[in-house]
């Protein structure tokens, strides 16, 4: 699972994970480590990795490809010796290049070659591939229904493994929101519906 660390010498933190094997660093915005923090999440704490694709969505959470402290803030070496084997979600729910499984600046692209379709590069992959590339958007300005906008409006037939992956992650987040306002709705009808003799009441 992630862990949530701080940095030695600032008061700053960023996150250990295990994916496809390598142990990576995602450094967060000052908003994702309030996110983190006020859902009680602190230095040394492990949390659902589905929530740590959340905050990569939103752009919360970030890696450069390089390992912490190499060109930043400094680290304790003690928190980079890690058991991840606790890991109960699995790591290929977090999108990764359909070329290099890299997780680095990844980018939605279409691809306008032999084949026509959508994949997710890195930015290795992506100036390797750029004479086929016809569009390209940072994945985590890529949300559910811009998605389906891109496929629909350039005609895009097919995509590969690495965006069926990632439209999976997002109609569950999707779902789970949809979820969580109807949840919200169905009590707040209940509240104005209660008969305590006088009159119902609304919740503001």
């Amino acid at each position: 699972m992630p862990v949530l660390h701080k940095y030695v010498d600032i008061e700053r933190f960023y996150v250990l994970t295990s994916i496809n094997g390598k142990i990576i660093t995602f450094q967060l915005s000052a908003e994702g480590e309030r996110k983190l923090r006020s859902n009680g999440i602190d230095s040394g704490s492990k949390f659902g990795r589905a929530l740590l694709i959340d905050l990569y969505s939103s752009g919360d959470a970030y890696t450069h490809g390089s390992a912490p402290g190499t060109t930043g803030p400094v680290v304790d070496p003690r928190q980079m010796q890690l058991d991840f084997t606790d890991d109960t979600e699995p790591e290929t729910m977090f999108p990764a290049c359909a070329l290099c499984s890299s997780i680095d600046d990844l980018h939605l692209v279409e691809i306008k070659d032999k084949d026509h379709y959508a994949s997710l590069l890195c930015q290795k992959c992506r100036a390797i591939a750029a004479s086929t590339i016809n569009t390209s958007l940072p994945l985590p300005l890529v949300t559910r229904s811009i998605l389906g906008r891109l496929l629909e409006m350039n005609q895009i037939p097919k995509v590969d493994d690495s965006v069926t992956a990632y439209r999976k992650v997002l109609d569950q987040e999707f779902s789970a929101k949809w979820a969580a306002i109807a949840k919200d709705g169905k009590k707040q009808q209940l509240d104005f519906g209660i008969d305590d003799g006088k009159q119902g009441r609304l919740i503001k």
